[in-house]
């Protein structure tokens, strides 16, 4: 199962994780696939559609992002769980960096964890040195991780699904929302399934 699809992906260690995040403005759209190098691939030769494909290229990668959870636009993440294990899978991926951990107690009040004695970063997957016993509904401490998520360098399989997908949705206009896509064909699937997280 994807971990996307999940709101316990760690076998139930973790509980519902709330998610929030903002484009950290590093990257846009036509970083990931500009619309001429879209053009290029789909063989499109006129500008008349230009407007069409940039907005078809952001639509897409919106849907991606949505459907498998890893980030093409470089975004800031907040997370937050009620209940959580020593290992704590990042939601949205992949990490590049941690900018906070902090534990919340019943009042509200938040207290900083310190990197590498109290937690450190393994790929996507935050490790707590320290496991604040959830198992006591009075103790608990809910957890607070903000971080970086993003790829640095698009995977070529990804971008090779992205120009597929848009090419796909410019061919069949049936698949558009008020010019947004509303599903991904299944070609493209198959290159986005190597690179979501499974269980």
């Amino acid at each position: 199962m994807l971990r996307s699809s999940l709101k316990t992906p760690d076998y139930g260690l973790n509980g519902v994780v709330t998610v929030s995040s903002t484009a950290t403005g590093t990257n846009t759209p036509s970083d990931v696939l500009s619309a001429s190098d879209a053009k290029s691939w789909m063989k499109v030769e006129t500008s008349a559609d230009d407007s069409l494909i940039t907005d078809l290229i952001a639509s897409t990668i919106d849907v991606i992002e949505q459907a498998y959870s890893f980030q093409l636009i470089e975004k800031t993440v907040t997370a937050e769980w009620e209940m959580y294990a020593k290992r704590v899978d990042l939601p949205l991926f992949p990490a590049q960096s941690v900018s906070s951990v902090k534990t919340i107690n019943h009042e509200g009040t938040e207290t900083t964890l310190t990197a590498g004695d109290d937690y450190y970063l393994q790929g996507d997957t935050l490790i707590l040195n320290t496991l604040y016993d959830y198992q006591d509904p009075f103790n608990r401490l809910r957890l607070k991780v903000i971080y970086i998520a993003g790829y640095t360098s698009i995977p070529s399989g990804i971008k090779l699904g992205l120009k597929k997908a848009v090419l796909s949705s410019y061919e069949d206009r049936q698949d558009l929302v008020e010019g947004g896509v509303s599903e991904l064909p299944n070609g493209s699937k198959s290159y986005f399934k190597k690179y979501a997280k499974l269980i």
